[in-house]
């Protein structure tokens, strides 16, 4: 039952998305057939998921945190468990370790969207209210992942925007380095190198 009123809905959703296009010319409608086509589509992971296979496993991180380009880096370590849910349409990654001394945890989300053709991933984690949502693209070898990510700057409430370059270092290490954009200018305030449990 749950299954028909979530394709009625995404049926619908289609529908309106297609008659909100800019024409009332019917004969440009899509059919139901169509319709369905492109959700099936949409909602079928395929090579672009696969290339998130080699995040699955359970990874010591090290990180390392600039608060100040200038000033030593903060340096702490953390456990990353990362799988697939929801039959595979998603990693879902889950972090423990610690920040000034504090306990913290985050939860990511991760994926391919199919019909945007992009890498979209989220970031909660215990010391923020707000959600980080990333975008970008792989490499064509799949060894890196270039993300655009925007959250809100705590201090100002607007929007903050950033850069995370994910390389897959080998088959048992990758790396993710973090830049903020501060006045037009890109600077690294985080590194975490995971290396598999």
């Amino acid at each position: 039952m749950k299954i028909l009123a979530t394709i009625a809905v995404l049926v619908t959703t289609l529908t309106l998305g297609c008659s909100s296009s800019g024409t009332n010319d019917a004969a440009k409608q899509p059919s139901m057939d169509e319709m369905m086509s492109a959700m099936m589509r949409a909602g079928t992971p395929g090579e672009a998921h696969r290339k998130l296979d080699a995040f699955v496993g359970t990874w010591n991180a090290k990180l390392k945190m600039w608060m100040d380009p200038a000033a030593p880096a903060e340096e702490s370590t953390g456990v990353m468990t990362s799988g697939w849910t929801l039959d595979g349409h998603y990693l879902e990654q889950k972090f423990q370790g610690n920040f000034g001394g504090q306990p913290f945890s985050g939860v990511s989300m991760w994926g391919y969207d199919v019909a945007g053709g992009k890498y979209v991933g989220t970031w909660v984690d215990s010391m923020s209210t707000a959600i980080s949502i990333s975008t970008g693209q792989a490499s064509a070898d799949g060894k890196s992942f270039t993300m655009q990510m925007v959250n809100t700057d705590p201090m100002t409430g607007k929007p903050a925007k950033g850069e995370e370059l994910i390389t897959i270092d080998s088959a048992n290490q990758h790396t993710m380095t973090m830049y903020e954009l501060r006045d037009g200018e890109k600077i690294k305030t985080m590194e975490i190198v995971y290396t598999r449990a």
